[in-house]
């Protein structure tokens, strides 16, 4: 066995004391002179070719007592070995060598790192001698595929990084039959990762081994092999030959042909909770249902949570809740059966964040311009901090004859905070302006009444409901231009009725609210829709709390929003120019649910 190279370098350090001290002063200290040389002679690399890595070119530096620098150069060879005696000031010194243009703290390949250190004590009168040996200061880690093994796997990776639940340092991949490179990594624990894919079945296995105790000037070789006999487990194992004189340690690793069971995992990560997924592939073993499940903890916890795997036709799945949002998890489908024991590979998802609604409280409001019929409309009520635009109201439509703003604060009746939101239809001229509420945007008003909008802001999380509180106070019908196929409606006897309604959507949607009618059940866009199940007068003189799940459509139940539509109208049918002039709502405290299992929209 070949030993890790070193640097020898010897320093000697020579004291010329003047004669007469005002010959050799300094500032007023005595001085003396160092000299350095070396024992070896090391190739230097020129300015020209400094990205070119040489391990063996040095970098010194000399420190005083105070750990100040005093003299440094980056190349030892070209600046300092001949050079003139170094005047330096008497006293302790320690000087330090190392590798010129890298610190070993990361991992490369064909990047070995020297360093080495020594303290000497400059003296008047007398000769100073020092020696620094420069030895490899990270870890060597050569990989090598026995012919055994090239003959029984068609590829073959090795991939070694920290055994430390940290980012850590960049994992190296040796391949087989491409990299013949030796790589170096800082002093650490490594974990060694061969997944070969055999070339009888097909099938790429994988074997995790860890190297423990690790130290600096330490060589690893390991070579991969296949067992002289069968495994019949499907297991490998590993022997270890230490040669004490070169600390180089070589790991013979056992490699079986014999196909694992493989197991495999995905995610559909909610805010709280996820979905886990999985399959198996027996490859000719006999396993027992019962005996699997999903594990899963935060990444860089301790320990693992454990989730039954439930079979579903030919895929293992399961819920866990109590997750934390906007957090990156790792989980992965295993099968324990006391002895028999098998871990499909460890994946991660990260949760989506839990994304309060804008305002939900109602407590922002401003006055705002709109576009109207001539122009910009002024004191437009709009609740939302000035400037921002989340929430928007029939407010510009019903404002192009006068400031009527249908929908505005109030201080009384409120569920919580300063304001409310009061939404109180209206006659303009005859025609119905049913107050509402809504995120998205009011874009024109036209000379028929009507007006053109937008529904929809953007948003990407996925509520479980929303949670809010009303008050509804409706009057019959008075204004009817259109009734709804399949409504009954008798003027000045049928109350009318509120509405408030959630919506996930893929984009943002654009109508006139006289021509167009969303139908969230068979718009393509919508993903999830749950309305408020009764429009009717609310009891007593306090408000009423209601939650609205979100049933998720079933063939978008992995879709993710991009716009979140949250409507309100004290007239259901205002869209229909039908209602009654005076039927008013209060709205307070809106907030997203993201606790608990959401509904599913089945055969939607």
């Amino acid at each position: 066995m070949k030993k890790i190279g070193y640097i020898l370098i010897s320093f000697c350090l020579l004291l010329f004391s003047a004669c007469q001290e005002d010959e050799s002063m300094q500032g007023g200290k005595q001085t003396g002179y160092l000299r350095l040389s070396t024992s070896v002679n090391m190739a230097a690399v020129t300015k020209a070719e400094a990205e070119l890595y040489n391990p063996k070119q040095l970098a010194v530096q000399i420190l005083n007592a105070e750990g100040e620098v005093v003299k440094e150069t980056q190349n030892y060879d070209e600046e300092w070995k001949d050079c003139e005696p170094i005047e330096v000031p008497v006293g302790a010194y320690t000087i330090k060598a190392s590798s010129a243009g890298f610190d070993g703290e990361t991992s490369a390949f064909d990047k070995p790192y020297y360093a080495g250190s020594t303290s000497v004590e400059v003296q008047a009168g007398k000769t100073a001698n020092a020696t620094i040996t420069c030895t490899l200061a990270n870890v060597k880690v050569t990989v090598n595929f026995d012919q055994s093994f090239k003959d029984a796997f068609s590829s073959a990776t090795v991939q070694i990084d920290d055994n430390t639940e940290d980012e850590g340092i960049a994992p190296l991949k040796f391949e087989m039959g491409k990299t013949s490179e030796s790589g170096y990594f800082p002093v650490t624990d490594l974990v060694a990762v061969v997944a070969a894919t055999n070339k009888e079945h097909g099938v790429t296995n994988t074997q995790r081994n860890v190297i423990e105790g690790v130290k600096a000037r330490d060589h690893y070789i390991l070579n991969y092999k296949v067992g002289e006999s069968t495994d019949t487990d499907g297991e490998g194992n590993i022997s270890i030959t230490v040669d004490e004189t070169t600390r180089t340690y070589t790991y013979t690793v056992i490699v079986s042909t014999a196909p694992k069971p493989i197991l495999t995992a995905e995610a559909n990560a909610w805010a709280k909770m996820a979905y886990l997924e999985g399959s198996v592939n027996a490859n000719g073993w006999t396993l027992e249902d019962g005996n699997y499940s999903f594990e899963y903890r935060q990444k860089d916890a301790a320990d693992w949570q454990s989730a039954t795997a439930t079979l579903d036709g030919e895929t293992y799945k399961a819920q866990v809740t109590g997750l934390t949002p906007a957090a990156t998890y790792e989980y992965r489908l295993v099968y324990r059966n006391g002895e028999e024991n098998y871990e499909g590979a460890t994946v991660e998802f990260t949760t989506e964040e839990a994304t309060e609604l804008y305002n939900g409280g109602f407590e922002f409001w401003c006055t705002a311009s709109e576009p109207g019929l001539n122009g910009s409309l002024k004191n437009v009520a709009s609740p939302n901090k000035s400037g921002t635009l989340f929430w928007d109201t029939s407010n510009p439509g019903a404002n192009t004859l006068g400031e009527n703003n249908p929908t505005n604060k109030v201080e009384t009746p409120v569920q919580g905070g300063t304001y409310a939101a009061q939404l109180k239809s209206i006659s303009v001229f005859g025609q119905l302006a049913a107050a509402s509420l809504y995120t998205g945007k009011f874009i024109k008003a036209n000379l028929t009444m009507d007006a053109d909008m937008q529904f929809g802001q953007p948003f990407t999380g996925r509520p479980i409901a929303l949670k809010g509180y009303y008050k509804y106070t409706p009057v019959p019908i008075d204004i009817v231009k259109k009734v709804p196929e399949g409504v009954s409606i008798v003027k000045n006897e049928t109350l009318d009725e509120c509405s408030i309604y959630i919506a996930l959507a893929t984009e943002a949607i654009t109508f006139n609210n006289s021509e167009t009618v969303i139908n969230y059940e068979t718009d393509n866009r919508i993903i999830a829709y749950g309305a408020l199940p009764s429009g009717a007068a609310t009891e007593g003189d306090g408000y009423t709390e209601f939650t609205i799940p979100l049933q998720y459509k079933e063939s978008k139940f992995d879709v993710q929003p991009t716009h979140i539509i949250v409507v309100c109208s004290a007239s259901k049918y205002g869209d229909y120019m039908t209602g009654g002039e005076g039927s008013t709502l209060y709205v307070d405290e809106f907030s997203l649910v993201y606790d608990g299992t959401p509904t599913i929209w089945e055969g939607k």
